[in-house]
């Protein structure tokens, strides 16, 4: 199940110009007309680029990101859009100036902001060499001069005070080149089209489902990347989504929506026709009795999370954690912004953040999770080759997700680029002495009895603000000012309240409070199965302090028991329920 996400990003990177193009050459592209132009076009730059007697670029980098995507979308049936080839190809340059110790970047003044000194603008599609290389030659210019600005902008910050941290602002990595291509998916439009009529044809006879919309893409998305050190690869990926959401309001007036979602190679790779239009039946029937469904009570007790919601969970709270950040050169008037924005476990480096029973690795290699294929990569947005990182063992924090930035304790990359900044790409958490089930069940409500409740919560589906945001915009507009915060508002979609009898009792829309970071060192037990779902992670500190931006992440979760968890009923409005019943669709 994977919500949607698309981030167009910018990149950093670097070649000597012999060796640059030694190394493409070796690659196999010396028949990239594209590639070519970027290996004469750094070439020249390297040897020419110079402003009077100011410094030259000690490192430069580009990329050139190309995509082709054909879409379909349907609404109870019925062709609502369609996208025929639609192809882009956007460039970004990167110039550093000074040396790895000291230079232009990871300084917020006028005008500027740590992770992007770049050129950058759209590229002719047809291979018209020349073309590129002016290209190439106006955004390298334009890069070179803001990082000459900027670095001028750092050091006069920098007269009255001292840097933040004393690390250096770039890391020297090995030369690597890697050449990854997975050929463009076959797109059948007619089997698309069928596909997205008749799942989205389920919900014309369900007048209390108010919107809904199914949509296919298939694509294929092909990175080349140069820079001046010698490093370049490129990678070309193909990817095929399919989204089904649909949303109502409760008796209440409270917006609710959700989705199902799948992300494949192909698709042949799809799941089969039945089985997609089970899980749209599924939301249809989750939402339809979500409406009758009364709000939770305010509660302070025990509570697990199964599933998806374990994922969701952790992934607002936890996993913008995993990302190092570093704290930029600021003048005065941002100084306070930066602090805010840097991430406080670089100060937990080598203690305990989670149980001892807990750990967390993120490996972008993997290209399967419990027997699931998923995406994976071999070098990161930077060139770095790709590895495991265990960054949580038996519950202590050995490291953090990183660039080529360094930050205090981590000196080089874990080769974690994704976009602007670093990205948790596979996170797997395992658990020691894990519990089964019916244990885990049994542990909640000996809990719950132990704090004098009567029953316990289990929560199996959190609030979807991207779904919600349909018909509440400011549902999205709120998530996006909490996410990354310490404690993001966070509200339960399915909820149970859990009797000693094994009795269930669904409630709705409880928001939950006060969870943060350090709650999860209060996870009592977890379970022995894993849930694999891919979802999108956004961090609020990702346009001053470096991060990832938004993107996916695939997370292999066990079910989490915390010991005290609050939950409160929604405070505001809801909006009105429509004025009149929906049209009938057999009245024709």
């Amino acid at each position: 199940m994977r919500p949607r996400a698309w981030l167009l990003a910018f990149l950093y990177f670097g070649a000597t110009a012999t060796g640059a193009r030694a190394q493409a050459n070796a690659a196999g592209h010396a028949n990239d007309v594209v590639m070519q132009a970027m290996r004469d076009e750094l070439a020249r730059s390297v040897e020419q680029l110079r402003l009077d007697t100011l410094p030259k670029p000690y490192f430069i980098a580009y990329r050139v990101a190309e995509s082709q995507f054909n879409s379909v979308a349907a609404r109870l049936g019925s062709l609502f859009g369609r996208g025929d080839n639609s192809r882009t190809r956007f460039l970004s340059v990167e110039v550093h100036v000074g040396d790895y110790a000291f230079d232009n970047t990871n300084y917020f003044g006028a005008g500027f902001v740590p992770s992007s000194f770049v050129g950058f603008g759209f590229m002719p599609l047809d291979d018209d060499y020349q073309e590129i290389r002016r290209q190439l030659w106006i955004a390298t210019d334009r890069a070179y001069k803001q990082a000459l600005e900027a670095l001028a902008q750092k050091r006069a910050a920098l007269e009255t005070r001292m840097r933040p941290e004393e690390v250096a602002d770039f890391s020297r990595e090995a030369v690597h080149t890697d050449t990854d291509e997975t050929p463009a998916p076959a797109f059948n439009r007619s089997d698309a089209e069928a596909l997205v009529r008749l799942l989205s044809a389920t919900f014309r006879a369900v007048p209390e489902i108010y919107n809904s919309n199914v949509a296919l893409s298939s694509g294929w998305s092909l990175t080349r990347y140069l820079n001046s050190e010698g490093t370049s690869f490129t990678r070309a990926a193909p990817r095929v989504t399919l989204n089904v959401l649909a949303n109502t309001q409760a008796v209440d007036g409270m917006p609710l929506a959700d989705s199902y979602d799948v992300a494949v190679t192909s698709q042949a790779g799809l799941p089969s026709r039945d089985s997609l239009l089970a899980a749209a039946r599924g939301l249809t029937a989750r939402l339809t009795q979500l409406r009758q469904v009364p709000l939770a009570d305010s509660y302070e007790g025990p509570v697990l999370f199964e599933e998806s919601a374990a994922v969701e969970l952790f992934n607002a709270i936890v996993a913008p954690k995993l990302i190092a950040t570093r704290r930029p050169v600021a003048n005065p008037q941002f100084d306070r912004m930066m602090a805010s924005a840097t991430n406080d476990w670089l100060d937990l480096l080598g203690t305990p953040v989670l149980p001892r029973f807990l750990s967390i690795v993120d490996d972008p290699t993997l290209r399967s999770i419990d027997g699931i294929p998923v995406d994976a990569y071999r070098v990161d947005d930077d060139g770095v080759p790709a590895r495991a990182t265990t960054v949580v063992e038996h519950g202590m924090l050995k490291t953090l997700l990183t660039t080529r930035v360094p930050v205090t304790g981590i000196a080089h990359s874990t080769g974690h680029r994704r976009g602007t900044g670093a990205m948790p790409s596979h996170v797997v958490v395992t658990a020691d002495s894990a519990m089964t089930a019916p244990e885990l069940r049994r542990k909640l409500l000996a809990l719950a009895a132990s704090q004098g409740l009567e029953y316990a919560i289990v929560v199996r589906r959190l609030a979807n603000p991207r779904a919600t945001a349909q018909l509440d915009p400011f549902a999205m507009m709120a998530v996006m000012m909490s996410s990354g915060s310490d404690a993001p508002r966070v509200q339960t979609l399915a909820a149970f309240k859990v009797f000693a009898d094994g009795r269930e009792e669904p409630v709705r829309g409880a928001d939950i409070t006060g969870l943060s970071a350090a709650s999860f060192k209060t996870i009592v037990a977890a379970s022995q199965t894993r849930t694999v779902y891919t979802t999108s992670l956004m961090s609020r500190t990702t346009p001053f302090a470096g991060g990832g931006g938004a993107g996916l992440v695939t997370y292999a979760m066990p079910s989490l028991l915390f010991a005290n968890v609050s939950l409160r009923r929604p405070r505001g409005g809801n909006p009105r329920l429509p004025l009149v019943s929906p049209p009938s669709l057999d009245a024709r």
